[in-house]
């Protein structure tokens, strides 16, 4: 079997996508799965290691430096049709059994499902994100686009149970599972736990990720506390600039900008902090049901860290279910200053406290380990998917 995975989200583009794809493709050997995903004028595309699967660019973004992408959503539109043709000319070249199509973007998704149903090749699904249930999609074409995916999918992979137990229930679909973001580290079992001395006066606390509407306003409640205790400081690592991140309302003065750090990076970057903070929107232009669903990409070297977690959460999220379940976090689910600040005080008073959060990380993140996930992707194209 041999897999075309089609995403318009790729590295070096920046995003949860990317990652996600990125390492769900370490886990494949190059005859068993090719990647097809997007680039912009000013992108090149990214050298791999020897060993990985093929990854094809196709040139669909305008845009200025590498910014401002939705002023042009007209424009890429237009490379639909050629879209689909490279896709086909792809799934000949590289004599593909299978074609998944990866959402969030709906025109590479569509395009996908459009060439493998112009081939007769089958066809699956992956939604990182939700689709017509966010609100801040006003496509006109998503109830359309979204029920034409649906249609031609033999099955579709979702990033978590909420987001299974989502589509089950507004859409009656039977023929959905989770696919799970994945990492190439296998947890140690017993993972070293830093201690702190009974003398320590400041904790240094990190976040990591893309500060958007997904997470930004439980980010700025948590910057803005955080500053206003001197016993923590706040870096924060990302691509996007302080600027934008200030006109986002987190102000400079509140935290450390440390810039992007490139994913094989991240694990040892973690280890210089004492806390690892996860931030997930209470509220924001998503809507009640993505910020319900999310999953957010970021969760996962947090579990790896070996580092206690601080999550701000809202409650009635999967992403609280999950921490709760696995016991993984402190989790601060009231939008109050009062409530994250004791909430640290529970990580760095506790030592007890303090252990059980990081073995129990350490012990969830199993779950995620990326052979282990791809093998039960393989399975499931075997028993649910048949030739067209």
């Amino acid at each position: 079997m041999k897999i075309l995975l089609v995403s318009w989200s790729i590295l070096p583009r920046p995003g949860g996508s990317s990652i996600i794809v990125e390492n769900l493709a370490q886990n494949f050997q190059p005859e068993e799965l090719v990647v097809f995903g997007g680039r912009g004028l000013w992108q090149k595309p990214l050298s791999r290691i020897a060993g990985m699967p093929k990854f094809i660019y196709f040139f669909s973004e305008f845009n200025i430096l590498g910014r401002g992408d939705r002023f042009f959503a007209g424009l890429r539109k237009w490379r639909f049709r050629s879209l689909v043709e490279k896709i086909k000319s792809v799934i000949r070249e590289e004599r593909i059994d299978q074609v998944i199509g990866v959402f969030p973007d709906a025109l590479y998704c569509e395009a996908a499902a459009r060439a493998a149903l112009e081939l007769g090749v089958p066809f699956s699904a992956y939604f990182h994100n939700t689709y017509l249930d966010n609100a801040a999609i006003r496509d006109p074409r998503a109830e359309s686009i979204q029920n034409f995916i649906f249609e031609q999918s033999q099955h579709i992979f979702v990033m978590s149970k909420g987001m299974q137990e989502l589509f089950q229930d507004n859409y009656g679909l039977t023929k959905v599972s989770p696919l799970v973001h994945t990492h190439q580290q296998l947890p140690e079992q017993e993972p070293e736990i830093a201690t702190f001395p009974p003398d320590k006066e400041h904790f240094r606390l990190v976040a990591i990720g893309n500060f958007n509407e997904s997470n930004i306003e439980a980010t700025v409640r948590l910057a803005r506390a955080i500053s206003q205790d001197t016993r923590f400081s706040l870096d924060l690592y990302t691509h996007v600039p302080a600027l934008l991140l200030r006109q986002r309302g987190l102000h400079p003065d509140w935290y450390n900008h440390r810039g992007f750090i490139a994913p094989g990076s991240v694990h040892g970057a973690l280890q210089d902090y004492d806390i690892c903070v996860l931030t997930h929107g209470f509220t924001g232009g998503y809507g009640e049901t993505e910020y319900r669903t999310i999953f957010p990409t970021r969760t996962i070297p947090l579990l790896l860290s070996g580092k206690p977690i601080l999550a701000h959460s809202p409650p009635g999220s999967f992403l609280n279910d999950f921490i709760r379940e696995n016991q993984c976090a402190e989790l601060v689910d009231q939008p109050e200053a009062e409530a994250i600040i004791r909430g640290l005080e529970k990580i760095i008073n506790d030592p007890d406290h303090r252990s059980q959060l990081v073995r129990a990380a350490s012990q969830t993140a199993v779950q995620f380990y990326g052979p282990e996930v791809v093998k039960k992707l393989k399975n499931t194209l075997q028993e649910k998917v048949r030739p067209v």
